[in-house]
C-alpha cells in the first residue's frame, strides 16, 4: 500500500477529482450513470490512496501512524441512456477553459480525528462533478427547453433563468427555450412564452421572476397534461427551479418521460430562502435576504432607541430552519435577543430578559423566526397552504402583546414596534455574490442536461458544483437545522449576550 499523504489539520476538506484514462478513445462513454465508481487512473488533488472503488485510505494529525479507511457512498444519477439508446455528440461549445473529466467525482468535507462528526454519524458521499463535458448526449441545434419557476418568491431567480437561457442559447445554440409561466400550472393553464437573448439580457436587475410563479399544482394529479404540453412543443429539456416539492414534481415528470421511452431530461436548481437545502453549501438568495433583512433590523433600532422603554421586533423567514434570522443578528451587531425554530424558550424568562436588557441599554431589539415559539401554539391548526405547508400563527404579534401584557402587570409600560419585512426580503434583486452564484447554478444546470443526466439539481458542495439525486437531496429522513451546539449558533449568543431562556425541566 502507498504511503498516504500527510495531512494539516484533524478537520480535513478533501477533493477527489478523476479522470479518463488519456488513452481512452474520443468516442468513449458518456461517463458515470451508476453502479461503482472507477478506480481513479490520474488524480489532480487526492489525499490519500483509493485501496478498493469506495475506500479511501487516508491518515490525521494525531494518527500519522495508523490509517483511517473512508468509505464513501456513490450518489448515483440517472441518464438517459439507462433506457434510451447511447447518442454522442462532439460539444461545440464556446468554452476555452478545461472541461470536465469523463469520470471525474468530488468527495464531502472529510472529519478526521472528530469526535463530535462521528457522534452525528456524518456520511461521506461522492458526487459526479458539474461542468461542460466534451461530449454531449443532445445535439444542441435540436434542442427545446422550457424554464419554470415555481413556490415563493425569492432573489435571484432572474439571475438562473437569465443564466439557463443565455447558456443554452448563446453557447449551447439551442433552438429554441420556453418559459412556463407561474410555476407547474402553466405547462397547462397558459401559453408558454419564448425567451430570447435580448428578452433576458436585463431582467437580473428586478427581483421576483418574470416568468411568475405559484404553489401547489403538484406534477402528479396533472401528469397527462403536462406531458401533453411539453410533446407538443417538442421539449426535450426541462429546467425547474424552486425547493423540496417543486425538485420531487420535477423527478416525477423525470420518471415519467423514462418510462414513455421519451428523450427528454428534467433538472432542478434548488431555491430557498431559509438555506435548509440538504447536502449543498447555501441556497441562492440566501445572502441577499440576510443584507435585505439586517437594514430592516437597523431601522428596528431606531425605532426601539428612539422610544420610551421601546422594543423593536423584527420578523424573519424561517419556518423550521432559522439561518436568515441568525445570520442577521450576527451581521447587525445590534440584536439583544434572537429566537429560532431549533431553540425553545420559556415566556417568563424571555419578557424578565426584554426588562433588564432596556434597564441595561434603554431598549431591546429582538430577531424572531417565523417558526420560533412552536411550543406556545400547541392545538393551533390554521390550515394548510398550497404547497401543503402549515400555515403558521405570527408569532411577532403574539410577542408584542405577550411582552407589553407581561410588563403591564407589574406596572411597567413598555412601547413595542413589530416590524414584519417578508415580502421585502424575498423580492429585492440579488446582491453581487448571490449573482455570481446563480450564474454559475444555470449554467451548471444546462451542461449536466446536454450530458443526458435526469433527475438531478445543481448545487455546490464542498465548494465544487455537483449533481445531486433529486431523490437524496429530497429525502424526509433528512433535516437540515440550526444546531444549538453549533459554533455559530453560540457565537451569535455570545454576540447578543442573550441569557438561556429555555422551560427549565419539569418534574
Amino acid at each position: 500500500m502507498v504511503a498516504a499523504m500527510r495531512v494539516a489539520a484533524t478537520v480535513l476538506a478533501a477533493t477527489l477529482f478523476v479522470y479518463a484514462d488519456a488513452t481512452t478513445p474520443v468516442l468513449q462513454p458518456l461517463g458515470l450513470r451508476g453502479g461503482a465508481p472507477p478506480m481513479p487512473k490520474r488524480s489532480m488533488s487526492c489525499v490519500g490512496d483509493w485501496q478498493t472503488t469506495s475506500t479511501l485510505v487516508v491518515k490525521g494529525l494525531q494518527s500519522r501512524e495508523s490509517s483511517h479507511e473512508v468509505t464513501a457512498k456513490f450518489m448515483k444519477l440517472d441518464h438517459l441512456s439507462d433506457w434510451l439508446p447511447q447518442e454522442m455528440h462532439e460539444s461545440k461549445l464556446i468554452w476555452k477553459g478545461n472541461k470536465v473529466g469523463t469520470d471525474e467525482t468530488v468527495l464531502d468535507v472529510m472529519y478526521l480525528d472528530s469526535e463530535r462528526a462521528k457522534a452525528k454519524n456524518i456520511k461521506l458521499h461522492q458526487w459526479v462533478r458539474a461542468g461542460p463535458r466534451a461530449l454531449l448526449y443532445f445535439n444542441p441545434s435540436e434542442v427545446v427547453a422550457a424554464i419554470v419557476t415555481c413556490g415563493g418568491l425569492c432573489p435571484g431567480l432572474n439571475n438562473v433563468i437569465r443564466s439557463v437561457a443565455y447558456t443554452l442559447l448563446k453557447s449551447y445554440g439551442a433552438k429554441k427555450v420556453y418559459g412556463v409561466q407561474y410555476g407547474y400550472k402553466g405547462f397547462f393553464d397558459s401559453p408558454l412564452q419564448e425567451l430570447t437573448l435580448d428578452m433576458v439580457s436585463q431582467i437580473h436587475k428586478r427581483g421576483g421572476t418574470i416568468l411568475g410563479s405559484s404553489r401547489g399544482n403538484n406534477p402528479n394529479e396533472h401528469m397527462d397534461k403536462i406531458m401533453d404540453t411539453l410533446i407538443s412543443k417538442g421539449i426535450n429539456q426541462v429546467y425547474v427551479v424552486g425547493g423540496d416539492g417543486t425538485h420531487q414534481g420535477a423527478n416525477a415528470i423525470s420518471k415519467e418521460a423514462a418510462k414513455r421511452k421519451i428523450a427528454m431530461t428534467v433538472c432542478g436548481v434548488p431555491k430557498t430562502i431559509d438555506n435548509d437545502v440538504a447536502f449543498i453549501d447555501k441556497s441562492f438568495g440566501f445572502d441577499t435576504a440576510v443584507s435585505e433583512a439586517v437594514k430592516v433590523i437597523n431601522c428596528a433600532l431606531i425605532e426601539a432607541t428612539d422610544s420610551y422603554n421601546g422594543v423593536g421586533i423584527v420578523k424573519l423567514m424561517g419556518r423550521e430552519a432559522g439561518f436568515v434570522a441568525l445570520y442577521a443578528t450576527m451581521a447587525s451587531n445590534n440584536v439583544d435577543i434572537c429566537l429560532i425554530p431549533e431553540v425553545g424558550f420559556d415566556l417568563d424568562k424571555l419578557c424578565q430578559a426584554v426588562g433588564d436588557t432596556i434597564d441595561r441599554n434603554g431598549h431591546c431589539l429582538i430577531v424572531v423566526a417565523e417558526g420560533a415559539g412552536s411550543e406556545h401554539f400547541t392545538g393551533v391548526d390554521l390550515g394548510k397552504d398550497p404547497s401543503g405547508n402549515k400555515r403558521l400563527p405570527d408569532v411577532g404579534l403574539w410577542l408584542k402583546e405577550q411582552t407589553k401584557n407581561w410588563w403591564k402587570q407589574k406596572g411597567r409600560d413598555i412601547e413595542v414596534r413589530y416590524i414584519d419585512p417578508s415580502y421585502q426580503v424575498r423580492s429585492v434583486p440579488a446582491i453581487a455574490s448571490d449573482a455570481i452564484y446563480c450564474s454559475h447554478l444555470g449554467s451548471t444546470a444546462v451542461h449536466g442536461a446536454m450530458s443526458g443526466y435526469t433527475g438531478f439539481s445543481a448545487g455546490r458542495v464542498n465548494q465544487r458544483y455537483v449533481y445531486i439525486p433529486i431523490t437524496e437531496m429530497c429525502n424526509p429522513e433528512i433535516k437540515v437545522r440550526v444546531d444549538p451546539a453549533s459554533r455559530v449558533y453560540n457565537r451569535m449568543v455570545v454576540h447578543t449576550g442573550q441569557p438561556d431562556m429555555t422551560s427549565d425541566p419539569k418534574e
